[in-house]
């Protein structure tokens, strides 16, 4: 009984080496952990019914991913149902290099124009973020910054026009977001615009927002 407990973490476990590992399709990892999840109910009634009465606490062992999954979930749906953020709703960033991302084939690349209203209100501070300093040291921050940040791969890196594209994966399923920065000049000041796309999932559960937050706030601080 004891082994059939741990079912759950197993297959887990599985799914996170899955991601750890970059296999794909990304929702083959989502799936992997859902179903380590979902087991614990099955693991649980297992050991209720066919089980001695003296080991009532692995029940809760077993469910205890399922509750955890059960909260998150709740959690990721008080979101917007969104999965791509920009600073400049008006004008956002287009994408270039991530076109030719093979798992973006055949998909729109384009903007939800849709999504604007829910992305004022939900994230009213992300917005364009002014500096001031000359575009061309901004840019080279950029660089620096996207390149030395975990989970950052730099695809394409273009200081003639200000304009950088990574990959970002996520920290625990190892899911890829795409992500656009363009450095410009408006005024006397630098201004710096950011968009980031998930490519799985219709909700982001707000990743997108932080991670655009997180970045423009250390770029803003960078000596």
């Amino acid at each position: 009984m004891q082994i059939l407990a741990i079912i759950p973490y197993l297959l887990i476990g599985l799914g996170l080496a899955m991601g750890r590992f970059g296999v794909r399709p990304a929702m083959l990892i989502w799936a992997t952990c859902m179903l380590g999840a979902v087991s614990g109910l099955a693991v649980a009634t297992i050991i209720l019914v066919a089980g001695p009465p003296n080991i009532w606490l692995l029940p809760g062992v077993a469910l205890l991913p399922l509750t955890a999954t059960v909260v998150m979930t709740i959690k990721d749906l008080s979101y917007p149902r969104i999965n791509d953020i920009a600073t400049d709703l008006d004008r956002p960033l287009p994408f270039e290099a991530a076109l030719d991302a093979q798992p973006n084939a055949g998909r729109d690349m384009g903007f939800p124009s849709r999504f604007a209203p829910s992305i004022r209100k939900a994230y009213p501070d992300v917005r364009p973020l002014f500096l001031d300093m000359p575009a061309k040291q901004v840019f080279q921050r950029v660089d620096s910054l996207a390149q030395n940040s975990s989970g950052w791969r730099v695809v394409k890196s273009d200081p003639a026009n200000g304009t950088l594209e990574a990959e970002v994966a996520t920290a625990l399923l190892r899911f890829v977001d795409d992500v656009v920065v363009q450095v410009g000049t408006e005024g006397a000041r630098t201004r710096v615009d950011m968009r980031s796309k998930s490519r799985e999932g219709l909700i982001d559960a707000g990743k997108n927002a932080k991670r655009i937050a997180n970045f423009l706030e250390k770029l803003s601080t960078v000596q």
